[in-house]
């Protein structure tokens, strides 16, 4: 193709064709492919083994030279290599959105209507988005990301993005559909695996995931052992979103607990089992004992939880957890102080802008009025032990149900219980005190 960056890409890292005529932006399907073409083959040559990508980029990132490094690429020389470190080093872009700008670029390059990176022009670059938003139909997302990939381009060769104006289609407001206490409290509860580690895994990290609320897979793909602090129930949580900025959150209901998915289960129990020379210093760990990437954890949560998670709520996805989060602890903040606090959720969460927290103020009324009980203190109490507000409301089930708990050989509390004339077996993920 003429006007290629091929011919100057080491190669390897992104020299993968990334062609796709059938590709239509906002089907999930499609973009899975794409991503099996451009993305995973793209990482790994980026991504070391045992989980320190960002940390290996970070470094080399620090070994270049910023008096030897060009202000201005020259579209006619710069390979994408050079844009990642123009990115980095002078747009000052965190790596992993440098990475995803770069997928785009590849992918706009290799279009079947491309863009001409080499001579790059404004009509040529509407056409290329007229043709993906008319003739291929891609959702706002896909055009915004592709929008912003050529943005960092045009400010690496020194033009001027607002020379190239283009506006993306208006988000069509959309409600995400979350789940209720119950159900969390069921995927926590529910069997993913018949390998005791990875079935505790899955379980906790469901469990974390929906209490502590950070931004999944990113967040815990790179929580580390001592980001915890057990004595006073504290989390530091570093956010690569944000230029791995930190913030300090409590997590004083899943610290120390013993009838729980806690923490200090995971860290004293669970994480022993596989650790070893590989691990370091990380939180979760594969069942090889290497630490996850971000991709890695995704993957292997879609793998081995995804369906089953489905089954229980089939509108799930990976940032679910932290939108159940923000309405969980909205709804805590009403019950505890008669409003909404949003600066205290917003804190919590990390949010940078108080109106991404007030998106979710509208949903936590609605639940509120549903169900008046503390969410978070509903999901980790056992159905059996709940009293007042927090019982279950089936009362033919709760008195139909016997349970009885038992211990395993590896001190692992298991529960079974009786519902009518179903037997149902149950492994607690947590140990006995």
């Amino acid at each position: 193709m003429q006007g290629s960056f091929v011919g100057n890409l080491n190669p390897g890292s992104y020299a993968f064709p990334t062609r796709s005529v059938t590709l239509v932006g906002g089907i999930s399907q499609e973009w899975n492919n794409i991503g099996q073409q451009i993305g995973y083959h793209h990482k790994e040559h980026l991504i070391s083994p045992n989980g320190k990508d960002m940390v290996k980029l970070a470094y080399e990132l620090t070994q270049l030279n910023r008096l030897e490094t060009p202000t201005i690429l020259d579209p006619q020389t710069a390979s994408f290599e050079d844009i990642r470190n123009h990115a980095q080093l002078r747009q000052r872009l965190a790596p992993k959105t440098t990475d995803n700008h770069l997928k785009y670029l590849r992918f706009m390059e290799l279009h079947k209507c491309p863009v001409n990176l080499r001579e790059p022009s404004h009509e040529n670059f509407l056409k290329h988005m007229d043709y993906r938003e008319q003739i291929e139909h891609a959702g706002w997302g896909a055009l915004k990301h592709e929008n912003e990939a050529f943005r960092m381009y045009l400010r690496a060769i020194g033009k001027n993005p607002a020379e190239y104006y283009y506006k993306p289609p208006q988000r069509q407001p959309k409600e995400t559909p979350i789940p209720y206490p119950d159900q969390v409290h069921q995927m926590i509860h529910q069997r993913y695996s018949n390998d005791r580690y990875i079935d505790a895994l899955i379980r906790y990290i469901i469990c974390h995931n929906h209490i502590i609320g950070w931004r999944p897979p990113s967040e815990p793909a790179i929580a580390k052992i001592s980001d915890v602090d057990l004595d006073h129930k504290t989390l530091l949580i570093t956010s690569p979103k944000l230029h791995y900025t930190t913030r300090t959150i409590s997590i004083s209901e899943i610290a120390n607990q013993h009838d729980i998915p806690s923490m200090r289960n995971w860290i004293d129990h669970w994480r022993p089992k596989v650790a070893n020379q590989y691990s370091d210093d990380y939180l979760y760990l594969t069942p090889q004992g290497r630490p996850f990437t971000s991709d890695t954890l995704r993957r292997y949560l879609y793998v081995h939880a995804q369906r089953r998670i489905k089954t229980i709520f089939p509108g799930y996805y990976n940032y679910t957890s932290r939108h159940w989060c923000a309405i969980a602890r909205l709804i805590r903040t009403k019950l505890q102080t008669r409003h909404y606090d949003e600066y205290e959720v917003m804190e919590y969460l990390g949010h940078t802008k108080t109106d991404v927290t007030m998106t979710y103020i509208q949903r936590a009324k609605f639940y509120y009025e549903q169900t008046g009980f503390d969410w978070i203190k509903r999901v980790l109490t056992n159905p059996q032990k709940r009293v007042g507000d927090n019982a279950l409301k089936t009362d033919k089930d709760s008195e139909n149900a016997l349970s009885i708990q038992t211990t395993d050989k590896d001190g692992d509390a298991v529960r079974r219980t009786r519902t009518g004339d179903r037997s149902v077996n149950s492994r607690v993920l947590y140990q006995l005190s």
